[in-house]
């Protein structure tokens, strides 16, 4: 293995090269001195240590500017962990949720009514391809969605329950749509015919009802407003007729 060294032959660590350049290139910490103090030497005015002012005083304090404040710390980054960069987890599994809807898939595409031939004969047979491959369609489709994100998306929308709820829609729709393609395309004579005609029996009892709880409900409220209006008699009958004359006191 290829390695470096210096011009005096001594070998050059290149995996710490790094480390060692930013611990370098650090500012130092704030309880290390920047340099050496110098020696301490005796003030030559023992009463005035500070030095005096113009007029002979001696000053309280050095002077001078106040000092400037240290720059920030900032550490060196840590080693690298040894054995290399963290392994990452293991990816999820959809096997399960995928099989659910590949076979739900299968029996939409067997059991649903296809009015016309060809389309019925090219649905039934793709359902016996994914029947036949099922297996390896849920590892494939299982390995992309654990590769790849925008499919990981997709198979979630479709495993999780989100949208579970179209192919039970789709079955429970299936009749009404067939039928009604049926009907459109078939003549408007024989069966078609015998239809239009229970429809119309079927509209006409229906109609027939609905105007028997009308005439029950007019007679009900008329029953009713005669016996409030005789109620609204008796009491203005009652309230004209004179009170009933006191009894006499006893002897």
């Amino acid at each position: 293995m290829e390695t470096l060294a210096t011009a005096d032959g001594q070998r050059v660590d290149v995996d710490g090269t790094d480390q060692a350049f930013a611990a370098a290139m650090a500012a130092p910490r704030s309880d290390e001195p920047e340099h050496a103090a110098p020696p301490r030497r005796e003030p030559a005015d023992p009463d005035a240590p500070y030095g005096r002012t113009l007029d002979g005083r001696p000053k309280k304090r050095p002077g001078g500017r106040p000092p400037k404040a240290r720059p920030r710390e900032i550490s060196a980054p840590p080693p690298a962990p040894q054995g290399g960069a963290a392994k990452p987890g293991p990816a999820a599994d959809y096997s399960a949720g995928l099989a659910d809807f590949t076979e739900a898939l299968w029996m939409v595409m067997a059991a649903t009514p296809v009015p016309w031939d060809t389309i019925r004969i090219r649905v039934r047979a793709q359902a016996y391809v994914l029947k036949s491959n099922q297996g390896g369609v849920v590892q494939g489709v299982n390995l992309m969605a654990q590769h790849n994100a925008s499919i990981r998306w997709g198979v979630e929308k479709l495993t999780t329950g989100e949208a579970g709820w179209v192919l039970p829609a789709v079955m429970a729709l299936a009749p009404f749509a067939v039928q009604t393609g049926m009907i459109w395309r078939a003549p408007p004579n024989g069966d078609m015919e015998l239809l239009a005609q229970h429809t119309e029996r079927q509209w006409a009892e229906t109609f027939a009802a609905m105007q028997a709880d009308l005439a029950a409900e007019a007679a009900f409220m008329n029953e009713a407003a005669e016996r409030f209006a005789a109620d609204d008699v008796a009491a203005a009958a009652g309230a004209d007729s004179p009170p009933a004359a006191a009894a006499a006191p006893a002897a």
